[in-house]
């Protein structure tokens, strides 16, 4: 969509120029893998604004390693799937620490369910097309609703004020809506991707 290429612009006019070249969207792929024990521990702690920090810090990497790809020519298929394992397990681990707690465990076995049926979509996709179809805009408006209702859950935390909250549901309910059209906009992300 004409968004990607509007934010990948706005991206490689600000914060691209400060990532040298010699570091690969891949890298950044692993940097945010790589974060999630530390989340972890920052959650189960309560270390809650450090946590905040460094999940925010996660998050911007997802939209800085496939900005860095395509404007740089670097998209790989090892990259695609890094990206998509980054991202689940971002999600995945701040949910299960979460909202259990506050929204229930029906919510979040809803994610559960949806962000299984995103893999296996994905999986259907690059099995037809021999490739990795790579996410499309419903998964990429999905991760950003979550990250911005979870990043209210840890101003909740902090501030001990819970209308974060309840700001916060609202939106996660939405993302389970883009994340079943994320789902079933894969096979047309496949064709495309199979066109390219």
């Amino acid at each position: 969509m004409d968004f990607q290429k509007y934010s990948d612009a706005f991206l490689a006019k600000t914060l691209l120029p400060f990532i040298p070249h010699s570091i690969s969207p891949n890298q950044v792929s692993w940097a945010r893998i790589i974060s999630l024990p530390f989340i972890y521990y920052l959650l189960s702690t309560e270390h809650y604004g450090i946590g905040l920090a460094l999940f925010a810090l996660a998050a911007l990497t997802d939209a800085l390693d496939g900005a860095m790809a395509r404007t740089r020519d670097q998209i790989t298929e090892t990259g695609k799937i890094l990206d998509a394992v980054a991202d689940r397990g971002l999600i995945i681990l701040v949910a299960v620490m979460l909202i259990p707690a506050y929204f229930g465990w029906s919510l979040l076995i809803a994610i559960g369910i949806l962000e299984a049926l995103n893999g296996i979509m994905a999986h259907r996709s690059k099995k037809r097309i021999g490739m990795n179809p790579g996410a499309n805009w419903a998964g990429k408006v999905k991760m950003f609703v979550q990250c911005i209702a979870f990043a209210m859950m840890f101003v909740a935390l902090l501030s001990g004020d819970l209308v974060w909250n309840a700001y916060a549901y609202p939106l996660l309910v939405v993302s389970l809506f883009f994340a079943l059209m994320q789902s079933f906009l894969y096979p047309t992300t496949a064709a495309q991707a199979r066109v390219q």
